[in-house]
């Protein structure tokens, strides 16, 4: 069983993502941190969770994380410099936001601004496992993909390889 902890955990997709992981038998959710609830119970903040989870949201220390992997779910723009903190302290991530989505620095700071973490942006794999499963079996930072493009690029990416 992996252990996994939400960083965002109570914002619209670290709610919804917290209550599939503890759900999921390959998981066990480590750590709920969300920066503006800490301190509350998890069951009042996520109510979904309600009954089934006992403790606090907690404020993320990356250096003393215990998680197999880490799963961010912050807003773009806020997501880079935490997930630049917890590669630092060794951790796999999962990015949800569109932080580490593009290659192209000019190409993120045309639509999203200024990067966090530039430097990481050549780390990540973008994971789209139809597409890059290999890469993504080694990686430690993954690009998860947004529902948008995942709906454009599968039915297109065999008509692009030919």
């Amino acid at each position: 069983m992996l252990r996994a902890a939400v960083v965002g955990a109570t914002g619209y997709t670290g709610a919804e993502l917290s209550r599939l992981l503890h759900g999921h038998e390959a998981f066990e959710v480590g750590g709920f941190f969300g920066h503006r609830t800490a301190g509350q119970p998890v069951g009042d903040v996520l109510p979904s969770l309600r009954g089934l989870v006992d403790g606090p949201v907690e404020v993320l220390d990356p250096l003393h994380l215990e998680a197999d992997l880490v799963f961010c779910a912050l807003p773009h723009g806020q997501s880079a410099p935490i997930v630049d903190q917890l590669r630092a302290a060794g951790h796999i991530v999962f990015d949800l936001s569109a932080d580490f989505r593009l290659r192209s620095l000019s190409t993120y700071e045309q639509w999203y601004g200024s990067h966090g973490a530039k430097e990481r942006l050549a780390e990540a794999v973008y994971g789209l496992a139809e597409l890059h499963r290999e890469a993504i079996r080694s990686a430690d930072l993954i690009a998860v993909p947004g529902c948008y493009p995942t709906a454009s690029i599968l039915p297109l990416a065999p008509l692009l390889r030919e």
